[in-house]
C-alpha cells in the first residue's frame, strides 16, 4: 500500500498568493496569512473531464475542496485564517489534473496592490492583479468595465463584516450562466457593472478572472 503525505512536495514555501499551477501532489505554503478576509480562488486546468481535489491545511485538520472539471468560473473560498500558515496540495485522483490557485486579500505578506484613488482615471487591472485605496468619506461607487465578451470575475474586500464574519464580495461581468450564482453579490451579462457602498475602511479590489485576456477597468468615485 502506498501513502502520500499532504504537503510533502512544496513547490513554493513562501507563497504570497500569486497565481500558481499545482501539478499532481504539488503544494504551496503561505507562512503567514492576514488577519482578515482572504479569498482563495482555484481552477481545474485539466483538458479532459477530470474532477480535481485540493486540500487546504491551516491551524487544524485539512479541508478537502472539490475542483470541478472544465469550470465556467473559478471556485472560491472566503475565510479568515487569523495569521495561521496555509498549505494547499493538489490531491486529484488523475495525475493529469493541474489546479491553478491564487489568494487575494489586504495584508497578504509579499503582495503589493496598485494604488486605487477616488476620482482618478480608470485603473486597468489585468489577470490576477490587485488594487487598494481609501474609501471616500461619504457614499462611494465602484465601476467595473471590460471591452470584450470574456467572463470577468472581480473581488472586493472592505467595509464591516457581514453575518458570515467576512467582508468580501464577488462580481461577474459577461456572465452567461444561470441567475444568482451562489456566493456572488451581483452578476451581469453585460460588460459594465457598478456597486454602491458606504464604508470607512480601505477598499481592496482583485481581478480573479480565469482568462488571462480578461482585463477590467476599475474606477472608484464619490457620490
Amino acid at each position: 500500500m502506498t501513502f502520500n503525505i499532504i504537503g510533502q512536495s512544496i513547490t513554493n514555501p513562501n507563497w504570497n498568493g500569486s497565481g500558481t499551477r499545482l501539478n499532481w501532489h504539488d503544494s504551496v505554503t503561505m507562512p503567514q496569512t492576514p488577519n482578515g478576509s482572504m479569498i482563495l480562488a482555484y481552477w481545474n486546468l485539466a483538458t479532459q473531464n477530470n474532477d480535481g481535489t485540493l486540500s487546504l491545511t491551516s491551524g487544524g485538520p485539512p479541508q478537502f475542496l472539490d475542483a470541478p472539471a472544465m469550470p465556467l468560473m473559478p471556485s472560491t473560498l472566503v475565510q479568515n485564517y487569523q495569521t495561521n500558515s496555509l498549505t494547499l496540495t493538489n490531491l486529484s485522483a488523475n495525475k493529469d489534473t493541474p489546479i491553478q490557485v491564487a489568494a487575494f486579500g489586504p495584508g497578504i505578506p509579499g503582495q503589493t496592490p496598485r494604488k486605487l484613488t477616488v476620482g482618478s482615471s480608470p485603473l486597468q487591472l489585468s489577470f490576477l492583479q490587485t488594487a487598494q485605496g481609501n474609501a471616500p468619506p461619504n457614499y462611494g461607487q465602484l465601476v467595473f468595465t471590460n471591452n470584450t465578451n470574456n467572463l470577468c470575475i472581480m473581488a472586493v474586500i472592505g467595509g464591516p463584516n457581514q453575518s458570515s464574519g467576512n467582508n468580501a464580495y464577488l462580481f461577474a461581468l459577461n456572465y452567461p450562466g444561470p441567475p444568482n450564482p451562489p456566493g456572488y453579490t451581483s452578476v451581469t451579462s453585460g460588460n459594465t457593472l457598478t456597486y454602491q457602498f458606504y464604508w470607512t475602511t480601505s477598499v481592496y479590489v482583485a481581478n480573479m478572472s480565469s482568462s488571462v485576456s480578461s482585463s477590467v477597468a476599475v474606477s472608484m468615485i464619490s457620490l
